[in-house]
């Protein structure tokens, strides 16, 4: 069973942004569908964590970036 990681999120008239917070996470999948469902998978310490959203509107999933950030 998988843990739900702290997850903050904003919106933007066309952009929505999601910061997830975990440390040393590997394995990191992160996918947007049209419908507007994200979802997030990784593994921190050996422990998974996951979680889905469900946006309001659709979202083009080939606009979509992730960027990851190592320590502070």
């Amino acid at each position: 069973m998988s843990r739900q990681p702290e997850v903050l999120w904003a919106q933007r008239s066309e952009k929505i942004y999601l910061t997830i917070s975990l440390t040393d996470a590997k394995d990191i999948v992160l996918k947007t569908e049209p419908k507007g469902i994200v979802t997030f998978s990784a593994v921190t310490n050996g422990e998974p964590f996951s979680f889905t959203l469900e946006l309001f509107d659709s979202v083009l999933p080939e606009g979509s970036k992730m960027k990851t950030k190592m320590g502070l």
